[in-house]
């Protein structure tokens, strides 16, 4: 059976404590970058904002950012993106009390918890929306066939031999269409492809090798030597790894650097 989304269900605005409920209070930053005292913090699930007696749905969800009234919209946003005046929402209640309604059952998910504030309970506010792999699965496949799936990764995918050439397999099979990184995924990477190891370390057995720690400054010399990656991974003949993979399929990668850049 193909994937499909899971259908949505709205809340019941009909309910005496939903119909009856407060306006919510929305109060000016006081300066750019810095929300209102008693913010409300946004979470994983649809939300919903009481304004001249009508419920309005965020559009976004993201979670740990606040909501903005923009213009006749909720406008979810970062702190960093606030100005000073912005009308940011107040309040730390999440059942109506202050206009606020957080829904967490639009999907007919089991609930674990009568407190959807709770903080890592069962499926809080911080849990995923799904830990079930045959769905994650379903949806992968759904998102490679009618979208585009983008990766943000950490160098923690290059320092294991299976899990490197799992990643490489995700890239052939289509399921990945652009990879975003620091500058680490590449180095550990290309050093596994070139040495056979990840900061000094065998990508297979995890044992230091001698002089490992030169591993991946070596490589890093080598790519430069050459000029680029393609160059490099063509000059030494390399056949494995992540980046040879996104090279090979024409998958697109970001390198992002660090204040402590060695790479």
């Amino acid at each position: 059976m193909p994937f499909q989304l899971r259908p949505y269900f709205p809340p019941v605005f009909s309910t005496p404590a939903l119909e009856n409920a407060p306006d919510a209070v929305f109060r000016p930053a006081p300066r750019d970058g810095v929300a209102p005292e008693n913010f409300h913090a946004m979470s994983i699930f649809p939300e919903y904002f009481k304004i001249a007696g009508q419920w309005h749905l965020a559009r976004e969800s993201r979670m740990d950012c606040v909501a903005v009234w923009d213009r006749g919209r909720i406008d979810v946003r970062e702190f960093r993106r606030l100005r000073q005046g912005d009308l940011v929402a107040v309040g730390r209640t999440e059942q109506g009390e202050e206009g606020i309604l957080v829904h967490p059952d639009g999907f007919r998910e089991r609930r674990v918890a009568r407190d959807v504030f709770a903080f890592r309970q069962g499926r809080s506010r911080e849990t995923a929306f799904s830990r079930d792999y045959d769905e994650l699965y379903e949806l992968l496949r759904h998102e490679r066939d009618h979208g585009k799936v983008v990766w943000v990764m950490g160098p923690a995918f290059a320092f294991d031999h299976d899990a490197r050439n799992a990643f490489s397999r995700l890239i052939a099979g289509g399921f990945v269409h652009a990879v975003l990184a620091g500058n680490a995924l590449a180095t550990h990477d290309l050093e596994a492809a070139y040495l056979n190891t990840a900061l000094g370390q065998n990508i297979y057995t995890q044992e230091s090798q001698p002089n490992g720690h030169y591993n991946h400054l070596d490589t890093i010399n080598r790519v430069r030597l050459y000029g680029s990656i393609p160059a490099f991974l063509k000059a030494e003949q390399i056949e494995n790894g992540i980046l040879h993979t996104c090279e090979r399929h024409g998958v697109p990668y970001i390198l992002a650097g660090s204040i402590r850049d060695d790479g």
